[in-house]
């Protein structure tokens, strides 16, 4: 019977210890007392003992309308007075009236809204090739060119115009331009200037396409457009007095700081 060959264990060498590391180590442990003539271990220096965390101090809260202060605060967010009776809002670390609170918090939401309309504007404009950056970059083209901080709806009309110059059909160029306006005035921004633009070049559609006379069709939003309504113009009295838009049109939100006229003109139909 063949025994299965074993191979003999090999001995690991032993690991060598470095006399010069141990001796550092050693040195840095020890120390040489003089009185006791001997060596003793070194004492770790004390660790710095924790802050104990100071009490929270205590604020005495103080009724908005009487004036009497009590100490503590509620757990809700509103409570009545011990002493007048009145409702207490808190808002913050403060204590208000339940007017103030209204008022308060009614602009603070208000704020909310018109930041995200600006947010949603910033985003449509990006979508037409006007993105933040472009838009800071004319801004300053503007201002080293006139010295004047120029406004944004300013700088905005500035950089379309040039992108618009490869639509050739102005009938296009106007449909656009309306477009960029409601942009614009869904952002909160004052629209009116490139409704302006709007409606100039639609009268200069209609001129190209051999009409004289055109007729204002109006949305009725307010009375001032109510009165325009089927109003027949030469195109060239239109192009000087410009009657639509109408700048004081009632045409907004109880939000919206700036109206929106939707009137326009057409061709004057006995021409066709």
């Amino acid at each position: 019977m063949q025994m299965w060959p074993f191979k003999k264990k090999v001995k690991r060498p032993e690991p060598k210890i470095e006399e010069g590391k141990v001796k550092q180590n050693i040195e840095l442990q020890v120390t040489f007392d003089s009185t006791m003539k001997q060596l003793t271990m070194k004492q770790k220096a004390p660790e710095p003992l924790a802050k104990k965390p100071e009490p929270p101090k205590e604020i005495k809260w103080e009724c908005p309308t009487c004036k009497q202060a009590f100490p503590g605060r509620a757990t809700r967010s509103r409570f009545k007075c011990p002493q007048c009776r009145n409702w207490v809002y808190f808002l913050g670390d403060n204590l208000v009236t339940m007017e103030d609170h209204g008022r308060l918090a009614e602009k603070y939401y208000q704020g909310r809204y018109r930041e995200r309309l600006r947010e949603t504007m910033t985003e449509e404009l990006a979508k037409i090739g006007l993105t933040e950056e472009k838009l800071k970059r004319r801004e300053q083209e503007l201002l080293a060119k006139t010295g004047v901080q120029p406004q944004k709806v300013s700088v905005i009309l500035s950089l379309f115009s040039e992108t618009i110059l490869k639509v050739k059909d102005l009938n296009e160029k106007s449909s656009e331009y309306f477009s960029l306006a409601g942009i614009l005035h869904k952002g909160g921004e004052d629209s009116f200037p490139i409704l302006q633009v709007a409606a100039k070049t639609k009268l200069a559609a209609l001129k190209k396409e051999g009409y004289t006379k055109v007729t204002i069709i109006t949305g009725g939003m307010c009375d001032r457009c109510r009165n325009l309504n089927d109003k027949v113009m030469m195109i060239e009295q239109a192009s000087k007095t410009m009657p639509i838009p109408i700048r004081e049109c009632k045409n907004r939100g109880e939000d919206e700081k700036y109206g929106f006229c939707i009137c326009e003109y057409y061709q004057k139909l006995d021409e066709l």
